[in-house]
């Protein structure tokens, strides 16, 4: 069966208007869906490398938004069909016998939706390994696929401060390498072939700050997030809107099933390849100036030819970037940046700064309470333990405000410095 649209992703936009949702996350949500249904399978060459489809999509808005609402046509209701099971093969009685009338029985997806560690998470991926024949011969290595797709609707319970190992693994997840090994006390080292992780997550702009590790911009993962922000003013429902047609996500679990079935290198058309090549050449301008935006930069081509595969993706399969595009993809992404450093403010901020700031209100109040100039260390621990995620980094964060002048300690005394 052909598509039964000519741009899945605008049509997964059009099935939600006139609804709660923002627009620019109906966008979004589409396109991280697009992106998992390729997979590993789709790849951008480079000369030394090569870019993977996949995506890490934080949507942020303020409570009310409609956040977590927009993850629901194109992941739990189109995407979730094309899927089987971790861990599940054909011979399984809860493998997805649906996936048949899809052409999908062999390469099924995958999906996540629940709570999962990082630990988990990475068993899972060992799990769905397979051999992929259609991009294996006997002149190349084998073609091993591990892809899978991970919703969070809060990024709070997926990601923390205190997860560096998480961080790690997200960073060699999205550069989709060819094998990942991890050692661990307990399980042993086991070892992922072919992985590649397409991630999509909620959060406010509280969260998505307050739970991104410190040394996220050092560490390289700041830089592969597209953080989604939205501004705008609460809409409102209404009730006269129609629901969507079973007919309408049986269209677009059809059309996204053609973009499950695609493998290959993804190359622009020879009429797109010039302009493409320029604007690349100087630095896609607009060029964002923002300083939180610098680490976002080192891999900003990267982001916009990931986009750029999925735009494509959703209009047809021929692997081939057309004009057309290429201008829908910097649209997106121009549209994307400009708000950008909006969802980074918070960030530039150390964890010790925001932490001191916060303990330095709370002393502050309590001594002149209290009518003196100290506190007990009994007390300072307990409201500190409030605000840090790690009940392990307690003595740790006391020496750090100590060392940076934010409080000095006599005994089992504590007093507030001034910054």
């Amino acid at each position: 069966m052909s598509r039964n649209y000519t741009d899945y992703m605008e049509a997964c936009v059009d099935a939600i208007k006139n609804s709660p949702i923002p627009k620019p996350f109906a966008r979004w949500t589409a396109l991280s869906s697009i992106a998992g249904a390729l997979g590993r399978r789709v790849w951008f060459p480079m000369p030394n490398y090569n870019i993977g489809s996949n995506l890490f999509v934080i949507l942020i808005a303020s409570p009310g938004r409609n956040k977590s609402v927009s993850l629901i046509l194109p992941f739990s209701k189109v995407f979730n069909r094309l899927t089987t099971p971790v861990g599940t093969t054909e011979d399984d009685s809860n493998f997805n016998s649906g996936l048949d009338q899809y052409g999908l029985r062999n390469y099924p997806l995958y999906l996540i939706q629940d709570r999962i560690t990082p630990e988990k998470l990475a068993v899972d991926m060992t799990k769905v390994t397979r051999l992929d024949l259609r991009l294996s011969n006997p002149r190349q290595e084998q073609f091993f696929d591990s892809s899978m797709t991970l919703v969070t609707s809060e990024f709070g319970t997926f990601m923390g401060r205190s997860e560096r190992y998480l961080q790690m693994f997200l960073t060699d997840m999205w550069d989709a390498k060819d094998q990942y090994s991890h050692k661990t006390k307990t399980a042993g080292e086991y070892i992922i072939e072919g992985p590649c992780l397409n991630w999509v997550a909620c959060a406010t702009p509280e969260q998505f700050v307050d739970n991104l590790p410190e040394d996220a911009k050092s560490q390289g993962l700041l830089s592969r997030i597209i953080p989604v922000f939205y501004e705008g003013e609460r809409i409102p429902q209404d009730l006269t809107q129609k629901v969507i047609s079973d007919n309408t996500i049986d269209n677009l679990r059809n059309d996204l099933s053609h973009v499950a079935k695609m493998y290959g290198p993804m190359t622009f058309d020879d009429d797109a390849f010039e302009g493409a090549n320029e604007d690349i050449y100087y630095n896609l301008q607009p060029e964002p100036t923002d300083p939180h935006l610098s680490e976002y930069c080192q891999r900003r081509v990267s982001h916009f030819l990931k986009i750029a595969m999925s735009v494509s993706a959703s209009r047809r399969s021929t692997r081939k970037i057309m004009k057309e595009d290429w201008e829908t993809t910097k649209e997106i992404m121009f549209d994307m940046e400009q708000n950008m450093p909006k969802a980074l403010e918070g960030f530039g901020m150390a964890r010790t700064g925001r932490i001191a700031h916060d303990m330095g209100v709370w002393l502050d109040a309590t001594m002149a309470l209290n009518k003196r100039q100290h506190v007990t260390l009994r007390a300072f621990k307990r409201e500190l333990l409030r605000k840090i995620p790690n009940p392990g980094e307690l003595d740790q964060t006391i020496r750090a405000m100590q060392d940076s002048g934010y409080i000095k300690m006599e005994g089992n005394l504590v007093f507030a410095c001034k910054k």
